[in-house]
């Protein structure tokens, strides 16, 4: 399970780094597009949120 997490975590930090690479070019051609691209950052950087949460969650279980 923890290699899981790992990959997601690994595939959402890329993303996110994707798209503020993307903000920083100047790729959002509209303001809906801007808002759209922030959206998806802030939802991206609250699932690695989750996934971090859990994984110290799933080594406290391992640890007792």
């Amino acid at each position: 399970m923890d290699q899981n997490l790992d990959f997601l975590l690994r595939e959402y930090k890329d993303r996110i780094d994707m798209l503020e690479q993307a903000l920083a070019r100047g790729n959002a051609t509209s303001y809906e597009e801007y808002k759209y691209i922030c959206g998806q950052l802030r939802g991206l950087e609250a699932a690695c949120g989750i996934i971090i949460d859990l994984k110290q969650k799933v080594e406290h279980l391992d640890d007792e």
